[in-house]
């Protein structure tokens, strides 16, 4: 399965013959059977989608996301995707006790454990060349270690933000040692930021939560209760919760090996989008899926432990 994104204005999507037909303004023309895409992603403005194209999307249960500067901000899903009452109540009970602690408390956890892990494979090829570099990240990669460890002490939820946000001041300060200079990145800037890789970042991870949206649905959860981030108007707390996990596998990592190896990909404003979301797209859809799958099991499986169907949650951990 995989994904067609559709970028260029002017673009029609409509059905032939039981296909998928992508007419371009220019007058070139694709067909996809639906039995090969998982995801259809529009990522620009005027791109004209016909009545057919969405009707046979849900009969195969293809999402459609639409997104605006690089985040997710509408689905076009199945009717009856997302219901589920004991699974949502069992989620609202949550909230605020004990269990929705644990819950944030393991997703924490087990980011720092993949921050961890990001930081210091970088470590070892550094130190393996014998640059005083990898000594610094390994000092790095310990503090974020610290900070995992003394998680198991946090009583409350503002406890386990506050272990979050140290260790990821070590994380990122890894991570600005490991970009070449000419992108300029001192550190994690979310909102309006001026140098490509933060633009990059902030561009992968619209794609990372619209794939963690669809699993929270899918899993029966409302994408708005969460259980780490503080609910706040239209925040879908829920979704960023469970996308801390996969951020420095799915996006962090690839987007670290392609600012090293094709800085000019990021730093040429044309390219940026659409190398960003082929890079981070594969992560998604490597040869044994792994990341992909990873983000639908971690879904239903908070679902089962809100429901009490399993004992504790587990969170997802890269291997070493």
């Amino acid at each position: 399965m995989s994904e067609l994104v559709i970028d260029k204005p002017g673009t029609y999507l409509g059905v032939r013959k039981g296909l998928f037909v992508v007419r371009t303004k220019g007058g070139g023309c694709s067909e996809f059977s639906p039995v090969e895409l998982s995801h259809i992603s529009i990522r620009c403005r005027g791109v004209g989608v016909s009545v057919d194209a969405l009707r046979l999307a849900c009969r195969f249960g293809i999402e459609v996301s639409v997104y605006s500067r690089g985040r997710p901000v509408g689905k076009v899903v199945g009717a009856f995707l997302g219901g589920g009452a004991v699974t949502r109540r069992a989620q609202l009970e949550a909230w605020g006790t004990e269990k929705g602690l644990a819950v944030a408390r393991e997703i924490v956890s087990a980011k720092l454990y993949n921050q961890r892990l990001v930081v210091r494979q970088r470590a070892k090829e550094f130190l393996a060349k014998g640059l005083a570099v990898g000594q610094m990240l390994m000092k790095l990669e310990q503090e974020i270690g610290d900070c995992m460890n003394n998680l198991a002490s946090a009583g409350d939820v503002d406890s386990v933000r506050a272990y979050e946000a140290r260790g990821a001041a070590s994380y990122w300060k890894a991570v600005s040692l490991l970009l070449p200079g000419e992108l300029g990145f001192t550190g994690r800037v979310t909102w309006s930021p001026r140098d490509p890789f933060n633009k990059a970042l902030n561009i992968g991870y619209g794609v990372l939560r619209s794939r963690v949206w669809s699993a929270v649905m899918g899993a029966n959860l409302d994408p708005f209760i969460g259980f780490l981030h503080q609910p706040r108007g239209r925040h879908m707390c829920l979704v960023s919760d469970l996308m801390e996990e996969f951020r420095p596998g799915v996006v962090d990592r690839p987007l670290i090996g392609l600012a090293v190896e094709k800085p000019d990909a990021l730093l040429d404003e044309r390219l940026l989008e659409k190398s960003v979301v082929t890079v981070v797209t594969q992560a998604l859809t490597r040869g044994d899926r792994l990341f992909e799958r990873a983000v639908v099991e971690q879904a239903r499986r908070l679902a089962s432990f809100l429901r009490g169907d399993v004992d504790r949650y587990v969170g997802f951990r890269m291997r070493w």
